[in-house]
């Protein structure tokens, strides 16, 4: 007998919050799914105990690193991020010296995925931009699971060439001296390679030709008798 199955859905986050943009955030600031997010972004998040002002930035979640202290701010819109709240959400971030920024979002658009992806490249190491496109499914009628989908994050592999590391962890000032080494020694090798295979200098060479001679230091000179 075959077992019954159920049908996957995926859902519309208007279905789930209208437009009730202070709701979507509350929903963020739950510890089961800043967990949720934690795991996403491989990091371990905590409420940070506070409140964003709705006046600073709406939609705002403030959030701790479990494992550093340092904040996290989670700005999350239903529709999207626009740049006057990428905006401010990055003045916010300034202030508070936070370490991580998340942005999430039904969609995240090419411009502000570009605008992330820019900063992760000028920031420095440990400060690092997200974004996160957050999908809702239901089994049937069941309660709709969230799954946050990653569009932008920290490229690390560009990171380390940016500090002059290459694939096996050696640094290029490392391989320059290595290069300058070998160089030298080259050098030194060919110098004394022509020092002994030449010919004393002022000693003439004989050069076939009666009452000609050439010096080391290719001076001609005639002899007469």
């Amino acid at each position: 007998m075959a077992k019954p199955v159920g049908k996957l859905r995926k859902i519309n986050l208007s279905e789930v919050w209208g437009n009730e943009a202070d709701g979507f955030a509350s929903w963020l600031q739950q510890e089961e799914i800043l967990d949720i997010l934690g795991e996403t972004i491989e990091r371990a998040l905590k409420p940070a105990g506070s409140d964003i002002p709705l006046s600073i930035l709406a939609g705002g979640v403030l959030a701790k690193d479990a494992k550093t202290g340092s904040y996290v701010i989670v700005l999350g819109h239903l529709e999207g991020i626009d740049p006057d709240a990428l905006g401010k959400l990055i003045m916010y971030a300034a202030g508070l010296d936070a370490k991580t920024v998340v942005c999430v979002a039904q969609a995240i658009s090419a411009e502000i995925r570009q605008t992330l992806d820019w900063l992760n490249g000028v920031s420095r190491d440990e400060v690092k931009f997200y974004g996160a496109e957050l999908e809702l499914w239901r089994i049937d009628d069941s309660v709709p699971a969230p799954n946050f989908h990653l569009v932008c994050q920290p490229n690390l592999w560009a990171r380390q060439l940016k500090n002059g590391q290459d694939e096996g962890g050696e640094s290029r000032a490392a391989k320059g001296s290595e290069f300058s080494e070998l160089n030298a020694n080259h050098e030194e090798v060919s110098k004394g390679t022509k020092e002994k295979g030449a010919a004393p200098q002022g000693k003439p060479a004989p050069v076939g030709k009666d009452g000609v001679s050439v010096r080391q230091n290719f001076v001609y000179t005639k002899t007469f008798s």
